[in-house]
């Protein structure tokens, strides 16, 4: 998306690690939206054009064909978002943007 300051949609069933992932990365400068479902998820990044959307596996496995089916979200980086990728999503973050 080409933006100075990374445009980030945390979509997780655990609130507590929802909000943990989201501190961290608003920490790094990101400007960071969380949503605790899929319809939530689908619904913040498809009006808000994020640069990566973290997806929790739990959620709906159609997800990310959605967000890929929509022009305002059709571009972002999708990852999944456990416990062992959070160490890896600043560096893609970086790089994403």
């Amino acid at each position: 998306m080409n933006r100075t300051i990374p445009l980030i949609v945390v979509a997780s069933l655990s609130s507590s690690f929802a909000d943990e992932v989201a501190a961290r990365l608003r920490r790094e400068g990101n400007v960071v939206y969380v949503t605790h479902s899929a319809k939530g998820c689908l619904r913040v990044a498809t009006s808000v054009m994020p640069d990566v959307v973290l997806i929790d596996p739990g959620l709906t496995p159609r997800l990310e064909r959605l967000l890929r089916a929509h022009p305002s979200s059709a571009a972002a980086l999708i990852m999944p978002l456990t416990k062992d990728s959070v160490p890896h999503i600043t560096a893609s973050v970086l790089h994403a943007a």
